[in-house]
């Protein structure tokens, strides 16, 4: 899943609850923007934890398993992450101290750790791998997303931990560890240590991405209300699921309003997104109406798009 697509999914999500809870369209701003810095945060944190498991294998010595801890430990592709500049930037920042999960060094976290570490001596993934005196980066590399996918990413723990953290704890984790694996499966064998992680947070492009979807589906509600409309011939608008008129709101609003994008990639995105959020009957109603809707916009030329020309 592209992190444009994690963004509409997040501005559909805060649409919806300003739609439903009425509260005043800049509060819920500021929460969706207070969310993405949660997510920018615990995709941080869940980087940092490879790292502490690594630390803290580092530390462990003189034990029977010391073996299969130093492979662990000696992973290349965990070498390469744990020597990126803005990684410890951000994890030895004292300003960052409260914001990474695992600074605080409590229970909680030692007993996750340990769960952990548990599985590399009990489960057959990490027998297989430790099997074996030496592995190539393309090996190591597939063993720690492996690793990372099967016991991490399913650890209750940790689940329960976010949700108790972070006000979007849940929804954001998930999107936070697809993240880390893209990040994991980006790292090659030469990559340098500046090599550039996800900063959504801090990268203006998406802020404003996000940020003027949000306003501009607002602002234009009326506009696209009176177009879906029309289109359905004139159904009561009334009679369209919240969620379902939310995303056919927003589809408009990008054919609109934000000409570098191409009407398909557009199209594409939100036909995915009713794949998670909509029954079956709804996709097939959205997808009939966005076409409807693209075949008019375009036949009175109010579609236009930057560099890009139409896309038929």
């Amino acid at each position: 899943m592209s992190i444009r697509r994690k963004f509409r999914i997040i501005s559909l999500q805060f649409l919806y609850a300003q739609h439903l809870s009425k509260m005043d369209s800049n509060q819920v701003e500021k929460n969706m923007l207070q969310s993405i810095e949660e997510l920018h945060n615990l995709y941080i944190s869940l980087l940092c934890l490879i790292l502490k498991i690594r630390e803290s294998i580092l530390t462990n010595n003189g034990n029977n398993k010391n073996f299969i801890q130093k492979k662990f430990a000696c992973n290349s592709v965990i070498k390469i992450l744990s020597n990126n500049e803005y990684l410890i930037q951000e994890y030895y920042s004292s300003e960052k101290k409260e914001k990474i999960l695992w600074k605080k060094q409590d229970e909680y976290f030692f007993v996750l750790l340990q769960d952990l570490l548990q599985v590399m001596y009990t489960s057959h993934l990490c027998k297989k791998y430790f099997d074996h005196p030496s592995s190539s980066f393309e090996e190591e590399k597939k063993f720690i997303i492996k690793y990372y996918k099967n016991f991490i990413i399913p650890n209750k723990k940790l689940i329960g931990y976010a949700e108790d953290l972070y006000i979007n704890g849940q929804e954001n984790l998930c999107i936070a560890h697809s993240m880390v694996c893209k990040t994991l499966q980006f790292i090659k064998h030469s990559t340098p240590s500046n090599f550039r992680l996800y900063n959504i947070y801090k990268n203006n492009e998406n802020i404003k991405f996000i940020i003027d979807l949000y306003r501009n589906t607002i602002f234009h509600k009326k506009e696209f209300n009176d177009l879906i409309s029309t289109i359905s011939n004139n159904w009561d608008i009334k009679r369209i699921s919240v969620i379902d008129l939310i995303i056919l709101q927003m589809s408009i609003c990008e054919f609109l309003y934000f000409p570098n994008i191409p009407p398909k990639a557009t199209m594409n995105e939100y036909i995915e997104i009713t794949k998670i959020f909509c029954t079956e009957k709804s996709k097939i109603f959205i997808n009939g109406i966005l076409d409807q809707i693209f075949k008019l916009l375009h036949k009175k030329n109010k579609i236009f798009k930057e560099g890009k020309g139409l896309t038929k």
